[in-house]
């Protein structure tokens, strides 16, 4: 079993705002993790929905489930890596929001704890804590985007996406 686990603060973001943002990455991640190239929902429920995701190239199953203004949950039903990954809102030592993600998965085909499992998820720590930062820089773009909508003003123009 592979672990990690990163925090990144929100910084000007509010808990409604984040909370949004992780909806969001919920239903559409492509724009906040580069490694998912395709994103269909194929089932929404009370608490959550099930998609199915291209994830660097392999075609994934996961069980969202909301813990609404708290948690984030993603349950991996199929594809080479099976597991959990957690996106949490949370206060962090000074008191301040911030947004934690938390992996814990294993590969098929590699023992867990061995070697060669170490290895592969080795080769994907930096990506996966990359997706905290990437999750709150898309977060905070999408925020600032329905203030101006909300405030009366054009969006500003930007690189990013729309």
């Amino acid at each position: 079993m592979f672990c990690v686990t990163g925090s990144e603060p929100a910084l000007d973001l509010s808990r409604e705002e984040l909370w949004r943002g992780l909806v969001r990455k919920a239903e559409d991640p492509c724009a906040f993790v580069a490694a998912i190239t395709e994103c269909r929902v194929l089932e929404r429920r009370d608490a959550g929905l099930v998609r199915e995701i291209v994830v660097r190239g392999e075609r994934v199953r996961e069980r969202v489930t909301f813990e609404p203004g708290r948690r984030v949950r993603f349950e991996r039903l199929s594809g080479p890596v099976r597991g959990t990954i957690l996106n949490e809102i949370e206060r962090d030592l000074a008191g301040e929001l911030a947004l934690r993600f938390t992996f814990a998965l294993e590969a098929d085909g590699r023992a867990p704890g061995s070697l060669e499992e170490r290895a592969y998820f080795r080769s994907m720590a930096r990506a996966y804590m990359a997706s905290v930062r990437s999750t709150l820089a898309e977060t905070r773009r999408l925020a600032a985007r329905d203030r101006e909508r909300r405030s009366g003003r054009a969006p500003a123009a930007a690189g990013g996406r729309s």
